[in-house]
Formats: structure tokens, C-alpha cells, sequence
């Protein structure tokens, strides 16, 4: 069975797409063959590996809802090696009331997963930034949960309710997934105001932080809209470095 981890977290404009991608494409680029699946309707993490699927073409949304049966049509490349794509697009912002009513609506992704990670060693999925029915699949579907952190009280706050939705669905569902760490992210030194906030996150969360702190770095958009990892579009930059020390602290964990 792959290792499954679902990065996730409550408030948008954290960075949580960006994690997911370059931590993905940072343990690929390892040698481990990884499935990065896009459970965002928003399809941040599509766009940012230059997946554009249209209206014919098999998505995440086309698996969870049974439409697809060969799931081997809904796994794209990307460009990089050992990394696989299942993307998602616009039309999955409607899986949530058409699955409602099924009696293994919480249960999806798992059941998906299953089928689609033969071949894998680490499967990554990149949530929505609120907790619905997809994020709830993929708390259910991953043991492990990561969730970015910015120097931010909102930003915070939202840690401590995600904190509180894992605690209500492991004690509604049983045990299914943990948060096994939160990581600072877009960290600027030059802003002092975020400078003492980071040292207030430390001091609440220092046991489940992990030890890289990916720091803002101009060339992560770019890469984004270059449809590339940074890792390929800036492997000398400071995000570069940073997600291959967050890399190395997730092969540990």
C-alpha cells in the first residue's frame, strides 16, 4: 500500500497548493514514484503541473462519480519524472451534492485510492480550503495529514480548527488520519510583524512543526504559471532548497 498523505487546512491563500505540488515533485525527483491527485475544484495543482483538461477528458471528478471506468485515463505525466497527475477541473464543485446521499459518500476517495495506487510508493492530495465532503474523503482516504501555516492569527486560528475537525472525524469515523505536521510557509524575515508571529507558532505548535520553512521566494508563482515544479523551473532557488529540506523531514516522519 502507498503512503498516503493529504495536505490540507481551513483557510485559503496558505500556500497549500504549492506544498502539495513542489513536496510531490520533491519526492519524485527522489526516485519514488508518486500519484499526485487534485481534489481542488479550483484545480490550482492541475494548472500548476500544465494540466488543462476539457469537458471530454477523464478528471478526479469522472473517477469519484463512477463516469470513468478506465482509471488509467484520468493519470496524466507531468514534467517531472516519476510524478503522475489525476487533475481535477471546474466541474467537480458539484460532486459534493451529487454524492450526498450515498451511504459511502465519506468513503470515495478511499475506495478510489485503492484501485489507482498499484505502482505507487507516496500518493499526495491536495484539498479544498474549507472542510466539505471532498476534504472529509480525504481525511478518510490518507493516515497522514500535513497543513501549511502562515505567519498570520487567521492563519493560526485556522490551524486550531483543523485540528478540531481531525479530532471530530476520528472520533465519528475512527481513527482515519493525523495531522503529523505543520509547516511555515511563505516565510518572509523582512516583515517583522510576521517575524514574531513565527516565533509564537513556534512557541504553541514547536513539536508538530516540521523542521523546513519554505520561505516566499518570487520564482514559486512563476513556476506555477510556467506549468513546472520549482525544482525543474528554478533548481537553484531558495523554494528549491527549502522543499528538499521538507523532503527530507517527510521520508522520516
Amino acid at each position: 500500500m502507498a503512503r498516503r498523505i493529504a495536505v490540507t487546512g481551513l483557510k485559503g491563500g496558505c500556500g497549500r497548493t504549492t506544498v502539495a505540488v513542489n513536496l510531490a515533485a520533491a519526492l519524485a525527483l527522489r526516485g519514488n514514484k508518486t500519484l499526485l491527485v487534485d481534489l481542488d475544484p479550483q484545480a490550482s495543482a492541475t494548472l500548476s503541473l500544465g494540466a488543462r483538461p476539457g469537458r471530454q477528458e477523464a478528471t478526479v471528478y469522472e473517477l469519484a462519480l463512477g463516469l470513468e471506468k478506465n482509471l488509467a485515463r484520468a493519470v496524466v505525466p507531468t514534467p517531472a519524472r516519476d510524478l503522475h497527475l489525476v487533475p481535477s477541473a471546474l466541474r467537480l464543485f458539484g460532486a459534493e451534492l451529487e454524492l450526498a446521499e450515498e451511504p459511502d459518500r465519506a468513503k470515495k476517495l478511499s475506495a478510489l485510492l485503492a484501485k489507482l495506487e498499484e505502482g505507487y510508493s507516496i500518493v499526495i492530495v491536495d484539498c479544498p480550503a474549507n472542510f466539505g465532503l471532498l476534504t472529509l474523503n480525504a481525511l478518510c482516504a490518507c493516515p497522514e495529514a500535513l497543513a501549511p501555516i502562515h505567519g498570520s492569527y487567521l492563519s493560526m486560528a485556522a490551524v486550531e480548527g483543523l485540528m478540531e475537525v481531525v479530532e471530530a472525524v476520528n472520533g465519528e469515523l475512527g481513527p482515519t488520519t493525523s495531522l503529523m505536521g505543520l509547516i511555515p510557509n511563505m516565510i518572509d524575515k523582512r516583515m517583522g510583524g510576521q517575524g514574531a508571529l513565527i516565533k509564537k507558532i513556534e512557541e504553541k505548535y514547536g513539536k508538530s512543526l516540521v523542521r523546513s520553512r519554505i520561505r516566499l521566494d518570487a520564482k514559486l508563482p512563476e513556476a506555477a504559471a510556467a506549468g513546472k515544479p520549482i525544482q525543474i523551473f528554478a533548481p537553484k532557488s531558495n523554494a528549491a532548497y527549502d522543499f528538499e529540506i521538507l523532503a527530507d523531514d517527510i521520508s522520516v516522519l
